[in-house]
């Protein structure tokens, strides 16, 4: 799914990809990072079918089946 131009401008940028990942980590709901084709910086979304999961939630989910 592309990112319309009207939902670009409302959504938070980020200059580069480990900036939208410290704050994709410290939201309480699962997001990762992308970079927009139309501003050309790096959006959250909470959209991850067929996406890479962020490392982050990797080791999370492994700490998780530990305990």
């Amino acid at each position: 799914m592309k990112t319309r131009f009207g939902v670009c401008q409302r959504k938070t940028r980020y200059a580069s990809e480990a900036a939208a990942l410290e704050v994709a980590q410290k939201a309480d709901v699962v997001l990762r990072p992308y970079r927009c084709p139309l501003c050309r910086q790096y959006h959250l979304t909470s959209r991850t079918k067929g996406m890479r999961v962020p490392r982050f939630l990797l080791e999370r989910a492994e700490g998780s089946k530990g305990a």
